[in-house]
């Protein structure tokens, strides 16, 4: 059940993680001030990420979905989870709140991040003494 869970919180925080993301790389393009300008920082951003990128960014994503399933370093992973979804909300909400377009709105898309860092904290606290208590049982 615990590795069915931790497989949820990875999938409930990848939509903030992808909007973060979005978030960062428009606000750089945009912040060129011309439209010449945006279209060349979004060509630079794709011609980096295209080989690298994206190829980091899903190794990464499914070395922690692996990592759940695996009692040894399921509280690495959720460790992992927690780190991406408190860093994602933080983003939306730095840059939400620093355009002033902040609304009571917004928050409702923030739910699912914060819910899989909060299994993601449970794991990480959690999972150690119930991995002791199993071993000291044994």
């Amino acid at each position: 059940m615990r590795p069915l869970l931790h497989l949820a919180s990875v999938v409930l925080v990848l939509p903030s993680v992808i909007l973060a993301c979005a978030f960062v790389i428009l606000g750089r393009a945009i912040a060129t001030q011309s439209l010449l300008g945006v279209f060349g920082q979004l060509l630079a951003d794709a011609v980096w990420l295209v080989p690298w990128g994206l190829l980091a960014a899903c190794v990464a994503v499914l070395l922690v979905a692996l990592g759940g399933f695996f009692v040894q370093t399921r509280r690495l992973a959720g460790f992992c989870v927690a780190a991406l979804g408190v860093g994602s909300t933080i983003v939306l909400l730095a840059l939400t709140i620093s355009h002033s377009n902040a609304s009571l709105g917004q928050l409702p898309f923030l739910v699912p991040g914060l819910i899989s860092s909060c299994i993601g904290l449970w794991f990480a606290f959690f999972e150690r003494s119930s991995a002791q208590n199993t071993a000291s049982a044994a």
